[in-house]
């Protein structure tokens, strides 16, 4: 899977079904090049106006559960 096709998905907590928001980053190890955890925006994939800053919240790849045609779930508790 490429990166743009994960920012496309919607990202759902699985315990409450909460549409989290949309990946917009990436962390990775400079090491070995691996995906360490995605960075969600949760206000939305749309600009803002007026330079509000959007929230983001970053998951740990291990916390995904399934990543879907249409979504990628979200098994545990996010930063």
């Amino acid at each position: 899977m490429k990166f743009s096709d994960a920012q496309q998905k919607e990202v759902i907590e699985a315990n409450s079904g909460q549409l989290l928001g949309f990946i917009v980053d990436a962390e990775i190890d400079k090491e070995s090049g691996h995906i360490i955890s995605f960075i969600v925006e949760t206000n939305g994939a749309y600009p803002t106006f007026f330079g509000k800053k959007r929230e983001t919240k970053k998951i740990s790849v291990q916390n995904i559960a399934i990543i879907g045609k249409d979504v990628i779930i979200v098994s545990k508790n996010i930063e």
